[in-house]
């Protein structure tokens, strides 16, 4: 695995061994990064579920300014401290560990809002996403705390037979993107 796009293109990156955590392809975030274009450029990202830390990584590559890893799996953690280090991106980065769907609260950031979030939860969170389910809560949060700024984009990457409901409160989906099996969502804010 390696970064696709901006300063760092083409270092490698460490990955996670097992099955308890999916690699973002380098195609999906190549396409990511390509439908967002500018945008990156200086914001703020959340990677939620980072895991390797390969797409808030590549975004820092890419002229964001900030990017905040949250993950609760230690040796992704430690996957994503050495990925952070052995690019020389430390002062661009926070890493913090917690469960994002038992504590969603602890996302509040003394900065204010993410302008980019992105969601790479387990498939099993993804199979129905709807206002009431676990990541349903989480996504309402976002925009209902001031989590994620009210003109930023929330990207959910989820496997393509999920469903996604449409009747939400604070967002709605603004499009869809599919990669053989993979399917990436763009939420945005609904106008109040």
């Amino acid at each position: 695995m390696r970064i696709t796009g901006g300063t760092l293109r083409g270092r490698s990156l460490r990955t996670v061994s097992g099955h308890s955590v999916r690699p973002t392809s380098d195609k999906v975030r190549q396409a990511l990064f390509n439908i967002l274009g500018d945008r990156i450029e200086g914001a703020r990202v959340l990677d939620v579920f980072a895991g390797s830390g390969s797409v808030g990584l590549d975004a820092l590559s890419r002229g964001a300014a900030h990017t905040t890893f949250v993950e609760r799996d230690h040796r992704a953690l430690k996957v994503i401290h050495e990925n952070v280090e052995a690019l020389e991106v430390a002062e661009h980065a926070t890493v913090r560990r917690f469960d994002i769907v038992r504590h969603p609260e602890k996302l509040r950031d003394p900065a204010g809002p993410f302008d980019l979030v992105f969601l790479d939860p387990p498939y099993r969170l993804t199979r129905a996403v709807g206002p009431g389910s676990e990541l349903g809560r989480l996504l309402e949060l976002l925009w209902t705390g001031d989590l994620a700024d009210r003109d930023g984009i929330v990207v959910l990457e989820h496997d393509r037979r999920a469903s996604i409901a449409e009747d939400w409160k604070s967002f709605e989906l603004d499009q869809q993107r599919t990669y053989g099996d993979t399917v990436l969502s763009f939420l945005k804010c609904r106008e109040s």
